[in-house]
């Protein structure tokens, strides 16, 4: 079901979603949807979380030595947003799904109310930028919550982009993207 849920997010928008589109495409009752679930907003918001946690976990499986020298941050960066990168690309509709559902008002009033989701994910990811503002002082030219939206929301844009089609999944494309976006972020080093 909550497959299902993320793949009619992804085909028709999250304005056009219902639980009766849910129950078609997974062959289940409506019944046994909602005694799951409840309701549609917690079915939403769970398979937002499902992807917000694999997303998570690849970020917090990666093994980061203390960095020390510019290259090695910049290095460390670039390969942490490449297994992002390749995670949405290859998660095509969750993809989807996952963005659509950020930029909805269900997202809006849900981190309104849990400032959990922002502590207690994405730890790896923290710990690397821990250690790019340590060794460049950049949380002192833009807020964290700038950065991570910059980083984030600019390569799901990308992904989307790949995903459809208009443009290549090809390991060029794929360090053009980088190149743009490191560029706006060591931009702010200068």
């Amino acid at each position: 079901m909550i497959d299902a849920t993320m793949r009619v997010v992804a085909e028709n928008g999250l304005p056009a979603f219902s639980m009766k589109k849910v129950t078609n495409l997974a062959g289940v009752s409506e019944a046994l949807i909602y005694k799951h679930f409840e309701t549609k907003e917690k079915l939403l918001y769970l398979c937002f979380e499902t992807v917000h946690r694999q997303i998570a976990a690849l970020f917090d499986k990666m093994e980061i030595p203390p960095l020390q020298a510019p290259q090695e941050i910049y290095e460390a960066v670039r390969a942490m947003w490449m297994t992002y990168f390749s995670f949405l690309v290859q998660n095509s509709y969750r993809t989807i799904y996952y963005f659509e559902y950020r930029d909805s008002r269900y997202i809006r009033q849900i981190m309104e109310a849990d400032q959990q989701v922002k502590d207690t994910y994405f730890q790896g990811f923290v710990k690397v930028f821990m250690a790019f503002n340590a060794q460049f002082h950049i949380y002192d030219k833009t807020s964290p919550d700038h950065l991570w939206t910059y980083i984030l929301d600019v390569t799901g844009i990308f992904a989307k982009r790949v995903i459809r089609g208009e443009l290549p999944d090809t390991e060029e494309s794929r360090e053009n993207i980088w190149e743009l976006i490191s560029g706006g972020l060591f931009g702010l080093l200068q």
